[in-house]
């Protein structure tokens, strides 16, 4: 039951007053797509809550107890772990407790320390979540198959490699001058609610990768190579280096709009220069995703993004 991002958490009502705006900034991070959003919704629930059986069947549950509590005891076992040798305040996690396909979060805590164990082991709590969370957005991604010809006919005949499931529809752009682009997209089911779009170009390499530039290039292609011309607001930006397989990169993120005014579409981009051998590439990604929350959308693209490689041809 329940949404892959919707957590429900099982401890009394008398210390979830205690720890509940704590527990809130915690567990609901928010990133900002072309908006401020939740990456998690976080549900609070007594266990002698009427309801309580009922939750206990959701998708993503934490359990909060001391080492006689029943609930939390059933969850240990089905860990293989004894309550009784762990320290304060640890956190484990196994799956099918009450349901299949479920994923369920224990944490140990004193009966007398409730509060102050729980507040200090609420960030591995976030990430013990989050990381259950990033791997079934992977397998949900690569339900269909990664398309490994892709990969490698982009490398011998582009010069670059990224990975994308075999969904993905290939545009590759070929002009006379020698000119060339990729586009990969995906827009299934329906290119109205969802497009996932990522977006290869290249060129001589430059002095030094800079936001500027990130941003000239995609002003330069985004009412070109788009069926909708995109706008860009970068009034949100971040700018982050890194390297990718050891090559120097720069991110910059904002948001695209439709300029023509007649529909308000939008949504988030991530521009990538890449600093290879023999080029610089540019990698222009972006979601389209008005009534879903984009948290999983936005790691789908950020694992694509992860995936690209400067290839020995042509690099």
């Amino acid at each position: 039951m329940g949404e892959h991002n919707s957590v429900i958490v099982f401890m009394p009502d008398s210390i979830w007053q205690q720890v509940e705006d704590d527990s809130y900034q915690a567990l609901e991070p928010t990133m900002f797509t072309s908006r401020e959003e939740k990456e998690y919704e976080v549900t609070q629930v007594d266990p002698t809550a009427p309801e309580a059986d009922e939750l206990l069947l959701f998708r993503n549950v934490v359990v909060v107890g001391p080492w006689d509590d029943p609930t939390l005891q059933r969850v240990a076992e089905k860990a293989g772990m004894d309550l009784t040798n762990l320290v304060p305040g640890r956190v484990f996690q196994v799956e099918d407790v009450w349901a299949r396909g479920q994923v369920v979060t224990g944490v140990f805590v004193h009966a007398d320390e409730w509060v102050p164990q729980w507040r200090r082991a609420l960030p591995s709590v976030l990430a013990a979540i989050d990381t259950s969370y990033r791997r079934w957005v992977h397998a949900r991604m690569f339900a269909t198959p990664p398309d490994t010809a892709l990969a490698r006919d982009l490398a011998r005949r582009f010069g670059f490699e990224i990975t994308v499931p075999g969904v993905y529809e290939r545009v590759a752009r070929e002009g006379g001058d020698g000119d060339s682009l990729v586009i990969l997209r995906n827009d299934n089911p329906d290119p109205s609610q969802l497009i996932r779009s990522i977006l290869v170009d290249w060129g001589p390499k430059l002095d030094s990768l800079t936001a500027e530039a990130a941003l000239a290039w995609r002003a330069s292609i985004d009412d070109v190579q788009y069926n909708v011309a995109q706008g860009i607001d970068d009034s949100n930006s971040t700018v982050t280096r890194f390297e990718i397989d050891g090559r120097p990169a720069l991110e910059v993120t904002g948001v695209w709009k439709d300029i023509r005014g007649d529909f308000p579409a939008g949504g988030p981009f991530n521009v990538w220069l890449v600093d290879c051998p023999a080029r610089t590439y540019y990698i222009d990604a972006w979601l389209y995703a008005p009534d879903d929350p984009k948290y999983e959308y936005m790691l789908q693209i950020q694992e694509i993004l992860g995936s690209f490689r400067c290839a020995a041809a042509g690099a």
